[in-house]
């Protein structure tokens, strides 16, 4: 296993033994992000990362699943001027980090919402272009959206739980319709 991997792991368990609280815990796991995003060996093997995000679709590398707590490490690779649709991440708490490349992260606020319709209307809440190192720590249900730059684009995600078993919201902003969607498939990749 990748040694930065190991020592985030080893990291996140404290974190989950002494914080109780999802948002405060997840708070601190932001701040653990470096130890990924500052790794000259993990940047190394992102360079032969395949693609996992491409006008066609999009999925995700997963690096690490964690035995006790059940969190995972799964990247995320943009080629240039590629983006997620606009999508929320259920009930799960996200630690969003770049490793290589630049991209724009807009959040949307939900403004209006018609259950019954299935349809909602976003509105910008804020938006900004960020670089490596940078780190969003995405709350459940907060609509959003992340653009690649002019170049490939490596973003290292750490979630509460892996995606894959229970449906994410996938919002049109243009008609306000609303999917609901199992999430980017899990590719299992191992690491040196």
């Amino acid at each position: 296993m990748n040694k930065a991997i190991e020592s985030f792991a080893s990291a996140m368990d404290r974190v989950f033994r002494e914080e109780p609280d999802d948002a405060a815990r997840w708070q601190r796991v932001g701040t653990l992000m470096p130890m990924l995003l500052e790794d000259e060996a993990l940047r190394a093997q992102a360079l032969t990362w395949p693609l996992t995000q491409t006008p066609a679709g999009y999925a995700n590398l997963l690096l690490y699943e964690d035995p006790s707590h059940g969190f995972v490490i799964n990247a995320l690779v943009k080629g240039p001027r590629v983006g997620t649709p606009i999508h929320d991440h259920a009930h799960t708490w996200t630690a969003y980090g770049v490793l290589t490349g630049t991209e724009r992260v807009v959040r949307y606020n939900v403004v209006a919402h018609d259950d019954a319709r299935d349809e909602a209307q976003l509105e910008p809440a804020t938006e900004y272009d960020v670089a490596p190192g940078y780190v969003d720590v995405v709350p459940p249900n907060e609509p959003h959206a992340e653009f690649s730059g002019d170049e490939r684009t490596v973003a290292i995600i750490v979630r509460s739980e892996r995606l894959g078993s229970f449906t994410q919201k996938m919002y049109d902003a243009a008609t306000g319709k609303i999917q609901h969607r199992p999430g980017p498939e899990q590719i299992p990749h191992l690491l040196n």
